[in-house]
């Protein structure tokens, strides 16, 4: 089977230390979300050569598997039914520190579905589809690890309001 790498980062505005915290609570929600609703990536109408604005969704499981000690989750990612006639990821999800702050990187390889006729869709009609899903997904989960950050914060400064009060 052919696979094509992908690596894909997005910036987070957090230290290293508390975007590993965060990124473990959207982590773990992404691996027990039973609901495929919210676990979709996006094919953009755009990348299909299609003259109408748009997306399709395509409802995924994510599989998640926390290697701590190496601050990154090997992940991979799959249609939610109708497997063969969508690409699949295999891969890791990292934090790597960057000064004060931190990137989320998305590294590993797809497969296109039907071998070899699928690898050439994907090289000339369906070039960007895989790659701007992968990142709208990434970006996601940058988000979702940033907010989740910024209310434990805004807890805490409540909390401690509260007891000085």
């Amino acid at each position: 089977m052919l696979s094509r790498p992908i690596e894909l980062h997005a910036a987070l505005p957090l230290a290293s230390t508390a975007a590993r915290e965060s990124l473990l609570r959207v982590m773990r929600g992404i691996s027990s979300t039973s609901s495929t609703d919210r676990l979709a990536l996006a094919v953009y109408l755009g990348d299909l050569h299609v003259a109408v604005q748009g997306e399709i969704r395509v409802p995924v499981e994510v599989s998640v598997d926390d290697r701590p000690v190496r601050w990154e989750y090997a992940i991979a990612i799959r249609a939610a039914s109708d497997e063969g006639f969508f690409p699949t990821f295999a891969g890791t999800l990292s934090i790597t520190p960057v000064g004060t702050q931190s990137e989320l990187w998305l590294q590993g390889s797809y497969q296109a579905p039907f071998g070899m006729i699928g690898a050439l869709l994907d090289r000339t009609v369906l070039r960007h589809a895989a790659h701007r899903s992968l990142q709208s997904f990434l970006q996601r989960v940058a988000d979702d690890t940033v907010a989740g950050e910024r209310a434990t914060e805004a807890k805490h400064a409540q909390d401690v309001r509260g007891f000085h009060g």
